[in-house]
């Protein structure tokens, strides 16, 4: 530990190097016999600045090194460390996200007015502003004193198996993925109820966001058919699929055209994207079979008749390769 001894001896050999590079300076052009002159000064203000600018340039560093790192585990994969003033979020030993303001400030006067909410998320619109602005208060907070808040607000999240309603919604649901994601049972379990928990909720958007982001890659064949009964829009699946097939992952692509299909089997759209995905993964067979389904349905459809045509080309074509390489 940097003591004020230590500094004060730090600083007084400071001084008396540059007294003593000027002393030495002066002594020299009196045995040379120099006259002073305008060189000469200014070579003194020089070292003069330099063990200046040496003086503060190690009260800063002492500075920095006296400041101490708080650093807060609450369990196994979660951490808080209060860093050049800012409290960063770390899961399993790796950097989350920084907290830029307090989770939330509700105003002593105003307490009672929040007796019957149940989240974090209704206080937020209770108060009528974003966490931001809530917490744009004019005393300023000490970053230490912020620091404890945060590890307070994420220790009783913690004790509270994870409750998602003791955080806002921006914070909680990502870091208890990422909690997941490092190998907690407990926050796996909450995670996923969270994640059925918007699936029911119906809104097309959300639940097409949960599947192209890979949500669902956390729960097992039975858990996922169990879930796919919330999806009443087949636009979601064929939405999912448009976006798989940009990608080139053709199976998901396929897949979610089939979920789809499931909900309206006789959709000419999902119809026409299934045969397509055969299409191009060359299962002909299969590609021939929903087209002539899709002609069943709809007998005039141009897009189902050239594309049989143009199957059975390609059958043609690949049929009298096979022929000519078994000839030579």
């Amino acid at each position: 530990m940097i003591t004020p001894k230590y500094k004060r001896n730090i600083i007084k050999s400071t001084m008396l190097i540059g007294l003593f590079d000027i002393i030495s300076l002066e002594l020299c052009r009196y045995i040379m016999q120099i006259p002073p002159s305008f060189f000469y000064y200014l070579t003194i203000t020089f070292i003069f600045i330099l063990q200046l600018s040496s003086f503060f340039f190690l009260d800063y560093v002492l500075k920095k090194k006296e400041r101490p790192k708080k650093e807060y585990q609450i369990n196994d994969y979660l951490t808080l460390k209060l860093e050049n003033k800012a409290t960063n979020i770390y899961v399993d030993g790796k950097q989350f996200i920084q907290c830029k303001f307090l989770l939330l400030n509700i105003p002593p006067d105003k307490v009672r007015d929040f007796d019957d909410i149940e989240s974090i998320d209704e206080a937020a619109q209770r108060l009528n502003h974003d966490l931001e602005y809530q917490n744009k208060i004019k005393i300023k907070i000490p970053s230490e004193t912020e620091f404890w808040a945060h590890c307070s607000n994420l220790q009783v999240w913690v004790e509270y198996n994870y409750d998602p309603r003791l955080l806002h919604s921006n914070l909680a649901f990502p870091l208890l993925k990422a909690i997941t994601d490092a190998g907690d049972p407990i926050a796996m379990k909450v995670f996923k109820r969270e994640v059925s928990l918007r699936f029911e909720s119906f809104s097309s958007s959300t639940q097409q966001y949960l599947i192209e982001n890979g949500y669902l890659n956390y729960f097992n064949k039975e858990e996922k058919n169990e879930l796919f009964k919330f999806i009443l829009d087949e636009k979601v699946w064929l939405n999912c699929g448009y976006n798989y097939l940009n990608a080139n992952k053709k199976k998901k692509a396929l897949e979610s055209f089939l979920h789809a299909r499931n909900i309206n089997p006789v959709n000419l759209k999902t119809l026409l994207c299934i045969a397509q995905v055969y299409v191009s993964t060359k299962d002909y067979n299969q590609a021939l079979r929903i087209y002539n389904e899709i002609l069943e349905y709809y007998p005039e459809n141009l897009k189902a008749i050239n594309s049989k045509e143009l199957i059975f080309q390609e059958i043609k074509k690949s049929l009298e390769l096979r022929r000519n390489n078994s000839s030579s």
